[in-house]
């Protein structure tokens, strides 16, 4: 199921920090409604980022999850 894997987002410092900032700015946008280019900006990097951590979250193995067939 869905479960966040800590010690994998944090190896990567750059990325996190772009995610939570984005998805904090969306969050909080409504308030200041700014132009529709810079929020579409900021949902594509947003989709980008989410994007990034999917592909290197499916690239380890999950724990208790045997592939093999006996």
């Amino acid at each position: 199921m869905f479960k966040i894997r800590l010690d994998e987002m944090l190896s990567h410092p750059l990325h996190t920090s772009a995610f939570v900032t984005l998805f904090s700015l969306l969050i909080f946008l409504p308030l200041i409604r700014p132009p529709i280019i810079l929020t579409t900006l900021l949902v594509t990097a947003l989709v980008y980022v989410s994007m990034y951590f999917g592909a290197a979250f499916a690239k380890l193995p999950v724990p208790g999850l045997n592939t093999r067939e006996q």
